[in-house]
């Protein structure tokens, strides 16, 4: 599974991370595109090794409404895929 992940992120762009963000209603101002970005590029292994990660560090990154959708989209693919 993390060779499988490994290998999207590496091919991943940031038209991917504004399809995925839009289908969920997230809608990403030029920043924060950015940052997602960026941050799923470098940490994508410690969030696959640690799923639980505290994400709220990074609220200053976003919208106030962007940060609440992205947490509860989080949320619902912890429930779905790990069961947390």
């Amino acid at each position: 599974m993390f060779q499988l992940i490994k290998n999207y992120v590496s091919k991943m762009t940031k038209e991917d991370v504004i399809k995925f963000t839009q289908k969920n209603d997230i809608y990403l101002n030029d920043y924060e595109l950015d940052f997602v970005y960026r941050f799923i590029k470098k940490n994508y292994e410690a969030l696959y090794a640690n799923p639980n990660i505290d994400l709220s560090k990074y609220k200053d990154n976003f919208t106030e409404e962007n940060y609440t959708k992205i947490i509860k989209l989080v949320t619902a693919y912890k429930s779905r895929y790990l069961g947390l």
